[in-house]
């Protein structure tokens, strides 16, 4: 059986997940990460950037279309002092 090859050359879009998070070590914040189609590789993009080509396997990207979403605030983590001590 053949494997069918995806050429690099041709732009794909990225794939979008949702992630949780600390922000500041104690702020629990949702926000939505992109990967790479080909490679599953974390694109360093945002709305004020998006690379052109994944860095790890060379994957075109194609953010056309793609909806920002704000970083989302969920609330906030318990203190240390909360938990166990541990003793040696």
């Amino acid at each position: 059986m053949k494997r069918q090859m995806i050429k690099k050359s041709k732009a794909r879009k990225p794939i979008a997940r949702e992630i949780t998070y600390l922000k500041y070590g104690f702020v629990i914040t949702k926000t939505e990460n992109h990967y790479c189609p080909r490679c599953n590789h974390a694109l360093n993009a945002g709305p004020n950037y998006q690379p052109k080509y994944c860095d790890q396997c060379g994957q075109k990207i194609n953010f056309a279309g793609i909806i920002w979403k704000e970083d989302k605030e969920l609330g906030f983590a318990k203190r240390g002092e909360d938990y166990e001590s541990v003793k040696n």
